[in-house]
C-alpha cells in the first residue's frame, strides 16, 4: 500500500491496473488547451454516468493532463477521490498529451484552441514538421505551417532540419523574409498595369464522381464504397447548401458551424495527404 501525505494526514492509496485511488485535493490546475475552460453542461452530463474512466495526471506537478470534466463530475456527486493513472514526461510532452487526448474523446477543442495549442507546441518543439504539429493539435498542415509563419524568429528559432510524423529528419529551406525597398518619389503616377485573365479551372464534379463509382478499386472495398458515399453527400449546389442554412435553428448555428469547421479541416488533412501520396 503507498501513503500520500497532505498537511500531515496519511492517504491510503490502493492500486490496480496502473491505476491509484487519489485524493481530488491533491490535483493541480489543468494545464488545458481550452480556452472556454470546464464546461458545466458537460459536466452536468457526466455526473449521472457510472465508472468513469481514471483522469491522466502529470505526476511531477500533480496537475491534470487529461479529464478535468471527470473531476467536477466527481465533486458534484459529492466525492473527494477519483482514479489517476501518472504521466512521468516533462510538461512540455504533457500539454501535447492533452491536446491529443482532448481532441480524440468526450467534449472536442474548438478550432480556435486547436490553433492556439500549435502555436505552443510549434514554440516548445520547433524542430517537428508541420505534419507532425497537425497530427498533434488535430488541423491540417497548412494549417500548421501559417501558425508557424505567423510566430517570430524571436519566438522559435528558425530550424535548418524537421522531425516528420514518420520519424525522419528532412532538411527545409529558412524562412526569409523579403527586404523592403525604397523608391524615390515620382511626380507622376505610373499607370496601373493592367492584369492578364486567368483560365479558371472548371471541374465537372459530377462527372469526376460518376467516373469514380464506376472505378473497381474504389466499387469493391469498404473504404472506397465510404468515400464515394461521402463525396455524393458533400457534392450540393449552392442552392442546396442555402436550404441547408435554413433549416438549421439559431440557437444550434454555432454548434453547427463549429462541427462544419471540424469536418472541413479533416477533408483538408485528407486532400494534403492525397497530394503527398501523388508527389
Amino acid at each position: 500500500m503507498q501513503l500520500l501525505r497532505e498537511e500531515g494526514t496519511s492517504w491510503a492509496v490502493r492500486e490496480k491496473s496502473g491505476c491509484v485511488t487519489v485524493p481530488i485535493s491533491l490535483l493541480g490546475e489543468a494545464d488545458s488547451p481550452r480556452q472556454a475552460g470546464v464546461n458545466a453542461e458537460h459536466v452536468r452530463v457526466l455526473t449521472g454516468v457510472e465508472n468513469l474512466p481514471p483522469i491522466l495526471v502529470h505526476r511531477h506537478t500533480m496537475r491534470v493532463i487529461d479529464g478535468m470534466h471527470r473531476v467536477q463530475a466527481a465533486l458534484a456527486r459529492g466525492e473527494d477521490t477519483i482514479e489517476v493513472v501518472f504521466f512521468d514526461g516533462d510538461e512540455a510532452a504533457a500539454f501535447v498529451l492533452a491536446v491529443e487526448l482532448n481532441g480524440g474523446h468526450g467534449l472536442p477543442l474548438t478550432l480556435a484552441d486547436r490553433r492556439t495549442a500549435a502555436a505552443r507546441i510549434v514554440q516548445a518543439y520547433p524542430e517537428w514538421s508541420d505534419r507532425r504539429i497537425a497530427a498533434a493539435a488535430g488541423i491540417s498542415p497548412k494549417t500548421a505551417g501559417a501558425v508557424r509563419a505567423q510566430l517570430s524568429s524571436e519566438e522559435i528559432p528558425q530550424m535548418r532540419e524537421r522531425l516528420g510524423l514518420d520519424g525522419r529528419v528532412r532538411r527545409v529551406a529558412p524562412r526569409t523574409v523579403p527586404a523592403r525597398t525604397t523608391e524615390p518619389e515620382r511626380v507622376e503616377a505610373r499607370p496601373a498595369r493592367a492584369k492578364q485573365p486567368q483560365p479558371e479551372r472548371q471541374i465537372d464534379f459530377g462527372a469526376v464522381i460518376y467516373a469514380l463509382r464506376r472505378d473497381p478499386s474504389l466499387r469493391f472495398n469498404e473504404n472506397g464504397r465510404t468515400l464515394l458515399r461521402m463525396l455524393d453527400m458533400h457534392h450540393l449546389p449552392a442552392a442546396g447548401w442555402s436550404g441547408i442554412v435554413g433549416a438549421v435553428p439559431a440557437h444550434c448555428a454555432s454548434v453547427v458551424a463549429e462541427l462544419a469547421r471540424e469536418c472541413a479541416e479533416a477533408w483538408l488533412v485528407f486532400a494534403d495527404e492525397l497530394d503527398e501520396k501523388s508527389a
